[in-house]
């Protein structure tokens, strides 16, 4: 893994995220990780040979710009942009990127339309279908996963499996406070398959920088943890925020307090 540089949005001398890069296999893996104030949400921007794959767009339009400079530094047109999934901090930045299609399933944008109206960039509401399954870009096997009803009603998952990476966005958080989600129970069995996978090692996230596979371990014990303090008959919100970080005194109080 590089050290990160730093991000700049085409003339805007304020820095806001961080690049982290590696190669794998004939890739280079471009993370966009934007700052505390956006959720250090990601952009990962795939380079293939003579194209690029991206997932997500950020947060802000600030944010989401600097991933347009970082693709306009590369110098390759994008092949498939995709929306991970329904979530503000991962499909707001989109506006920076009219020009890119965000491609999505039908329920996820029906999500976002629910949920921002108007506010609905084009590139997302006009934005051609996914096709789940096994697809190929530029000779290069991919293959795109939906998982129901984990920390989002569906979540997109890519596979890279020559590459040995997975891109898992908020199917799997690093170090930091999370919500309860939708199915607890299974969004750990979901995990405990990942574990079992054989197709990859690197762990692309939503949130922050790359992980290992040993992060999903970290992500079950915490559901479990989660699932125990959240359930008990005296359980409340305020009770679950308390044992939580009692518990996980090093985790990073990023995002939300835990609310049922």
């Amino acid at each position: 893994m590089l050290a990160p540089e730093t991000a700049r949005a085409h003339n805007r001398p304020q820095t806001e995220g961080e690049v982290h890069r590696f190669n794998r296999g004939g890739v280079t893996f471009h993370t966009y990780v934007s700052p505390d104030r956006g959720l250090r949400a990601t952009a990962h921007v795939i380079e293939l040979k003579n194209k690029i794959l991206l997932i997500d767009a950020t947060f802000f339009p600030e944010t989401g710009a600097e991933v347009a400079e970082l693709i306009k530094q590369i110098g390759k047109p994008v092949a498939k942009a995709v929306l991970s999934h329904e979530h503000p901090d991962h499909w707001s930045g989109a506006v920076a990127m009219r020009d890119v299609p965000f491609e999505t399933l039908p329920a996820i944008r029906a999500d976002v339309v629910q949920e921002a109206g108007d506010r609905i960039p084009t590139n997302v509401a006009n934005s051609p279908d996914l096709v789940l399954g096994h697809a190929e870009i530029e000779g290069v096997p991919i293959e795109f996963r939906n998982i129901t009803h984990t920390e989002s009603n569906n979540m997109i998952v890519a596979v890279l499996p020559e590459q040995r990476v997975v891109v898992v966005q908020d199917l799997v958080f690093s170090g930091v406070y999370f919500a309860p989600g939708y199915d607890r129970s299974k969004w750990i069995r979901d995990l405990e398959s990942f574990r079992d996978d054989p197709a990859f090692d690197t762990l692309l996230l939503g949130h922050g920088t790359s992980s290992n596979r040993g992060e999903l371990d970290v992500a079950i014990q915490y559901l479990k943890l989660l699932t125990e303090v959240m359930d008990g008959p005296d359980a409340t919100p305020e009770k679950a925020v308390k044992a939580m970080q009692d518990a996980l005194c090093d985790f990073k109080d990023v995002f939300a307090p835990i609310t049922r």
